[in-house]
């Protein structure tokens, strides 16, 4: 029993140890240079805007006959619009 008790206490060591080794790792940081090596400036491009989008356009207006349909199919509810068959592709 004791023996198994310290082989958990050592393997939650080793994990502890292992945790504050790699938080000491600078893993982020860029290499070291040398002070021969010279690094060019990069190149600022200009930003270019995205161009805007298509203009939205409008739905006609439905007649008043379209409209009591609309109402009548939602009264009933009929609402789901079936989709349009395309023919198979090959």
């Amino acid at each position: 029993m004791l023996k198994t008790v310290l082989w958990i206490a050592g393997a939650c060591a080793a994990v502890l140890l292992a945790l504050a080794v790699s938080r000491n790792m600078k893993f982020d940081d860029a290499p070291p240079t040398s002070p021969a090596v010279v690094v060019d400036e990069p190149v600022e491009t200009p930003v270019v805007a995205p161009p805007p989008p298509p203009p939205v356009e409008a739905k006609p207006v439905p007649t008043p006959d379209e409209i009591q349909i609309q109402e009548d199919a939602a009264a009933t509810g009929m609402t789901t619009v079936e989709p349009e068959e395309t023919p198979p592709t090959n």
